[in-house]
């Protein structure tokens, strides 16, 4: 995974060629096969030529592998999306329209145009791509994309030391405090769910019992981002959508993991909360901390584009 504002152009300009290439060679493919679906649905005597759509598939899968290859995880995302598109156009699923042809051609083009300006000095921000990565989960029959599908911080950043580590507790008067602290999530929950704001701060104050109980970096890091996308909803920072309240059982669901005895968290879990963190229009010092922790600054286009 690539350091957000810091990503290595070397590898990218050593195969750009390459990806520039099969990209355009797809572009190609994929008109002529447009060309003729058109005149088939317009009464033409030919059939759609499907032999040009899977030529564009493969040149875009090539183009999708060297990207895999380079590490540029957002817009690998976003080819692979589109990869998914033409194969749905392939097999029928997804019917051949001029809208959902010229959806395809300017996702190819955006392609292109991300690479060229990651070459020229950009920072490696595919939130940008959102409208048009909506757009190709559109045809894909997704109505609601979610953005932090292409929202991939580093993940190998940790939480700066404390000033002091808590005592370790007995395996018993730990799993008794997990327990405590999951029930009072789940009230805090419930609570809010019902429309009573206070079960928000119920929930923190519960994450915050379990951030104070892991020691380890890697244990630790996800319930002290869970802190700040909490405070982000307190703070009315981010938006109350289905999302949210679906990371908060989320949550949930990972202090029942902690009570089992396992310490790992789904990469996912942790970049839907970072994204929420990243994201909020209010702010404390926590979401500071964390924003800082996890370079989340240089992610945002907007925010790169305000400093």
């Amino acid at each position: 995974m690539n350091t957000p504002g810091a990503f290595d152009i070397g590898p990218l300009t050593w195969v750009k060629g390459e990806i520039e290439l099969a990209l355009g060679r797809a572009g190609a493919a994929l008109k002529d096969f447009s060309g003729t679906a058109l005149s088939a649905s317009a009464g033409g005597a030919t059939s759609p030529d499907l032999a040009q759509l899977k030529l564009a598939q493969a040149h875009l899968h090539q183009a999708h592998g060297v990207l895999l290859i380079v590490g540029l995880d957002g817009i690998t995302q976003f080819s692979d999306c589109l990869e998914q598109v033409l194969g749905a156009l392939e097999k029928g699923t997804l019917t051949f329209t001029p809208q959902v042809g010229d959806v395809c051609q300017r996702a190819l083009e955006a392609i292109r145009l991300y690479l060229d300006e990651l070459v020229a000095g950009a920072s490696d921000q595919p939130l940008k791509l959102v409208p048009l990565y909506r757009e190709l989960m559109v045809l894909r029959g997704v109505a609601e994309a979610a953005p932090a599908d292409l929202f991939f911080p580093d993940l190998a950043l940790r939480p700066p030391r404390r000033e002091k580590e808590p005592t370790a507790l007995a395996p018993e008067a730990l799993t008794a405090r997990l327990k405590a602290a999951r029930l009072g999530f789940q009230r805090g929950l419930l609570k809010w769910l019902k429309g009573e704001a206070k079960g928000l701060t119920e929930m923190r104050n519960s994450v915050a019992v379990i951030e104070f109980t892991q020691s380890q970096p890697t244990a630790r890091a996800f319930w002290w981002i869970a802190l700040a996308f909490l405070d982000a909803l307190i703070a009315k920072g981010v938006p109350v959508d289905a999302g949210a309240k679906r990371l908060c059982a989320r949550i949930d669901a990972q202090i029942a993991k902690l009570l089992e005895g396992s310490y790992s968290v789904a990469e996912r879990l942790v970049r839907d909360a970072l994204y929420y963190v990243a994201t909020s229009t209010k702010t404390t010092d926590h979401i500071e901390c964390v924003r800082a922790a996890y370079r989340l600054a240089d992610l945002i286009p907007s925010a790169s584009a305000a400093a």
